[in-house]
């Protein structure tokens, strides 16, 4: 994937009118690091639409290549009216391929194909038969993904067939095409009709200049040939793969080898070695961020532990594996995916029925000119010229009136899509709140009056039901917390003050000799998801709870402000301390720590004995626009 963006980016600047704006937005493009500073320069130069298509153009592929994937969809949005504008079509076209690339790399399986059915509809009216062949490749692997093999081959030799017939061969995208073939037939268990269009895809390998960037081929005949338990031959091509990869640094595909290698490894009953494969595949699956690479790790781990009974760990494995294919592969998506299929089908018959019926007008005037131009000349230009203006003013109406539409019933089905999300998201936190809620509240009950009609129960019988109902009450905040941030699609910074403020009202009347102190100079106006408001509270009260039951502390403080886009949070208090480098991280701070990845944030803890502990969180709200 690596190699086809940095193509498509070169190749794209290659196509650029070279004017001055151009040239700026490239090196500032190429800057990296100080690229924002660069473009903000740039942005006061800008006279044209055609200089602001080349800013933003540069723009969108650098926060692509930096994985700000929610920048690039919002320049990417600026970008494509005004490429339309300036008709643009190859610009246009590599841009969406880029979205659908994005939405690949995010897992959105529907918007990847949405972006690439675009993608196909440009390249064919630029009758380019070699992109042609590579966007049905890609349509192939979708359908792929979506365990749609027959359909995925059924794209994948339209693709075939039209670069078969181009009088210029692409190899390139010949090969890619290929292994889309492949690579379904060998998930619909036809091992030999995938190996047939693998060993096809080595014989044109002699045909292309790099061959070094194919060697994902020799990675799916391993794959081919570890599923029908070949593990000699299997390796071989797997240790070709793996050494060429490696040179080229290519995490995606790494991560594919390793976890092949993992998996011979424990099917040879080599358990040492596939933990060794399984770190390594895990290393380069995160480094890649590709969801399916991910997925396909998870699967293979969960096999290798509940082969060797470790039910624990084999089940944490599954659990994960089903929540992220969940993620990517409902039921309801797939009808959305066949639907965009049909959708795009019927625009093309429309528009070649439109295009022939444009013909055919053509000849009917070509002849009604020819008759009144022998009769009048002056008046049947004159009428021709009327007719011309009042067929094209009505076409301009229509296609205004049908844009409307469009936009209209977009709106409406995404506000159709927010409303159902909401009642779903009220329903469930009801649900939460009336069921499970009123059942913890009916325990505690129970164990109070267990205690009360046993008064002859022993002292460490008591302190256990105690226990188990504190821990209940505990169970019952989380609960009306985690109700909280679902009934809000955002939270407000006075929202997670105002819980902030609640839980120490609570943490005060469970340790009367620590004295708190909340200091609140931040911009109210500042919203976040309900996602980011959750944990960055949950973190604030686990800072809080470990100051409490470890530190002695006399004081704990909370302080609340902002930094231009940024959320900082501090806990601090004046305890006995710790060293950093003399323990070990507990749960509790782990924890921490991932629920600010999670969000994209960062955690900062700063502690010495005798001294006292700060905990200091950030959180660029940024990553929210």
């Amino acid at each position: 994937m690596f190699y086809r963006i940095l193509i498509l980016f070169l190749f794209s600047y290659s196509c650029f009118s070279q004017t001055n704006i151009d040239d700026e937005a490239l090196q500032a493009y190429l800057k990296k690091d100080s690229a924002n500073y660069y473009f903000f320069k740039l942005q006061k130069k800008l006279k044209t639409k055609s200089d602001t298509a080349s800013y933003l153009y540069f723009k969108f592929f650098r926060k692509y290549n930096n994985d700000e994937f929610d920048s690039a969809f919002y320049f990417s949005k600026k970008l494509i009216p005004i490429l339309k504008k300036l008709d643009t079509i190859n610009r246009l076209r590599k841009v969406h391929e880029t979205l659908y690339l994005t939405h690949l790399k995010k897992g959105k399986y529907n918007g990847a194909l949405k972006e690439i059915l675009k993608t196909l509809a440009l390249a064919e009216k630029l009758k380019d038969t070699s992109l042609i062949t590579l966007h049905y490749s890609d349509i192939s692997i979708l359908h792929h993904d979506f365990d749609q093999f027959e359909k995925g081959i059924e794209y994948g030799k339209k693709g075939v067939a039209i670069m078969n017939s181009a009088k210029n061969k692409d190899y390139k995208h010949l090969i890619f095409t290929n292994n889309a073939i492949a690579i379904n037939f060998d998930d619909w268990n036809k091992p030999d009709s995938a190996l047939f269009y693998h060993y096809k895809n080595v014989e044109l390998l002699k045909k292309v200049e790099d061959s070094l960037q194919f060697a994902f081929i020799y990675n799916n005949i391993a794959n081919t040939n570890l599923k029908i338990e070949n593990f000699t031959i299997a390796k071989r091509y797997l240790k070709r793969s793996l050494a060429i990869n490696k040179i080229r640094n290519r995490s995606y595909n790494l991560a594919s080898n390793y976890t092949n290698l993992a998996t011979i490894a424990y099917k040879e009953n080599n358990n040492i070695l596939a933990k060794q494969y399984f770190k390594e595949a895990s290393f380069y699956a995160k480094k890649s961020n590709s969801i399916e690479k991910i997925r396909d790790l998870l699967e293979q781990e969960y096999l290798f532990y509940k082969k060797n009974k470790n039910y624990k760990l084999a089940l944490a494995k599954k659990e994960a594996f089903f929540a992220l294919k969940d993620s990517v592969y409902k039921s309801n998506r797939v009808a959305e995916f066949s639907k965009l299929e049909v959708e795009y089908k019927t625009a093309k018959i429309e528009k070649e029925n439109a295009q022939q019926r444009e013909v055919l007008l053509e000849k009917e005037l070509e002849i009604k000119n020819k008759t009144f131009y022998t009769s009048l000349l002056t008046g049947s230009l004159l009428l021709i010229s009327i007719i011309f203006i009042a067929v094209y003013k009505q076409n301009q109406l229509k296609r205004t009136q049908l844009q409307k539409e469009i936009e209209f019933k977009d709106a409406l089905a995404t506000i159709k899509t927010q409303n159902r999300l909401q009642e779903q998201r009220l329903r469930i936190s009801r649900d939460l709140h009336d069921n499970i809620g009123s059942q913890l509240t009916f325990i505690i009950s129970s164990l109070d009056n267990l205690k009360f009609i046993s008064k002859d129960l022993n002292d460490k019988l008591k302190d256990k039901l105690t226990s188990i109902s504190s821990f209940t009450s505990e169970t019952i905040y989380q609960l009306r917390d985690t109700i909280w941030a679902m009934n809000k699609n955002e939270i407000s910074i006075e929202d997670l003050h105002t819980r902030i403020l609640s839980f120490v009202e609570k943490a005060k009347n469970a340790v009367n000799k620590t004295n708190f102190e909340v200091n609140y100079t931040i911009d109210t106006t500042i919203s976040l998801s309900s996602l980011v408001g959750m944990n960055i509270f949950r973190v604030i009260q686990e800072a809080i709870n470990n100051a409490i039951k470890y530190a002695e502390a006399k004081t704990i403080s909370i302080k609340i402000e902002n930094n231009q886009n940024d959320i900082i949070i501090s806990v601090k208090d004046d305890g006995i301390g710790f060293s950093i480098t003399e323990i070990t991280l507990g749960n509790g701070l782990s924890n921490m720590e991932k629920r600010m990845s999670e969000i994209k944030g960062k955690i900062l803890i700063d502690s010495k004995k005798g001294v006292g502990t700060t905990i200091v969180i950030k959180r660029n709200t940024a990553f929210d626009v």
